[in-house]
C-alpha cells in the first residue's frame, strides 16, 4: 500500500485560496450586519407603534372621562 501525498500548494493556489476565504468571510460579516440592521428596524417600528397605539388610547380616554 502506497501512501497519499501530502498536498502541496503553490504559492498562487495558496493566494487564490486565501481570497476566496478572505471573500466568504466578507459576505458573512455583511449578512450578520444586514440581519442586525433589519432586526434593529423591526424593533424600532413595532415600538414607535406601540407608543403611538398607547397615546392614542389614553387620549381617547381622557376626553371621554371629561
Amino acid at each position: 500500500m502506497s501512501k497519499r501525498p501530502k498536498e502541496v500548494y503553490t504559492p498562487e493556489a495558496a493566494l487564490i485560496e486565501a481570497r476566496i476565504n478572505d471573500i466568504k468571510t466578507r459576505i458573512q460579516m455583511i449578512g450578520e450586519k444586514g440581519r442586525f440592521s433589519a432586526g434593529f428596524y423591526s424593533g424600532f417600528v413595532k415600538g414607535f407603534m406601540l407608543g403611538i397605539i398607547v397615546s392614542i388610547v389614553l387620549l381617547t380616554l381622557i376626553l371621554l372621562a371629561i
